[in-house]
């Protein structure tokens, strides 16, 4: 069995120290690189709800366009009597008393 002197021995104690150290740290590092990017709350978690969050947006701005445009057309139907008749005659095919529709049937070729 060889003996150490006491130098030598806090040197080696030293360098057992500093690898269990640098382990440590290394495990540290590792556990929170894979929490960044992995995790519940990580990176790309983040970019999947910021894509999400892009799509609600854009189908809110296409929901408000439309809202805004039925709310001009019902304005129009209880306001404007011209309008009301196109729209009367248009969608539901009505008629003034002694007018005459004519229906064109397409040509299919």
């Amino acid at each position: 069995m060889k003996k150490y002197s006491l130098k030598e021995q806090l040197l080696r104690e030293r360098k057992k120290k500093d690898k269990i150290f640098f382990f440590l740290f290394l495990l540290i590092i590792l556990f929170l690189g894979y929490s960044f990017f992995f995790g519940d709350m990580g990176y790309l978690k983040y970019r999947q709800l910021k894509k999400n969050e892009q799509k609600i947006l854009k189908e809110i701005n296409e929901i408000s366009t439309e809202n805004k445009l039925l709310k001009n057309e019902i304005e129009l139907l209880k306001n404007d009597r011209s309008y009301l008749e196109k729209y009367a005659r248009e969608n539901f095919g009505l008629v003034k008393p002694g007018e005459m529709v004519f229906q064109f049937q397409k040509e299919e070729k």
